[in-house]
């Protein structure tokens, strides 16, 4: 054989077990999980479903405890078919370990700035808790629990 032929076949038996190991290596390293957004991931969310967000304000949680604030984003939402735009906060936790730790002080804390519970929407999808009043139940409502849960990376 000539030195130029067994270096080719030499090269093309090397490619394909190159390319057969990419395939070895996806399966011993599974799928990659999803990992949750920042705000702005969640804003884009909701915009993918023609919702928008403004008055953002960093740091309030609406309610006296202070654990929230670093935690806390409120702010108006509107469009998606809202008639006019909602109080909206979200908490998004560090990791799933302190969303379970701190999950309920969210309720205690939402307790004190929703005037109607029975206007209440709130979206769990860790880390984020998002609590929004005034949100109608049914095609709205799905389409933000969609947008959260995304962000979330679910």
């Amino acid at each position: 054989m000539k030195p130029q032929a067994a270096r080719l076949l030499v090269i093309a038996a090397l490619m394909l077990a190159a390319s057969g190991c990419g395939s070895v290596l996806d399966d011993a390293r599974g799928e990659p999980s999803a990992t949750p957004t920042n705000f702005n991931g969640l804003v884009e969310q909701l915009a993918a479903r023609e919702f928008s967000v403004a008055t953002v304000v960093s740091g309030d949680p609406g309610c006296s405890d202070q654990g929230l604030v670093p935690m806390a984003i409120s702010f108006q939402l509107s469009g998606g078919g809202l008639d006019q735009a909602v109080p909206t906060r979200i908490y998004r936790f560090r990791n799933d370990e302190s969303y379970k730790k701190l999950r309920s002080t969210v309720d205690a804390c939402a307790a004190e700035w929703i005037s109607d519970p029975a206007a209440l929407l709130m979206v769990d999808a860790s880390p984020y808790v998002l609590v929004a009043e005034g949100v109608p139940a049914g095609v709205v409502a799905d389409a933000i629990r969609a947008a959260v849960r995304d962000a979330a990376g679910e």
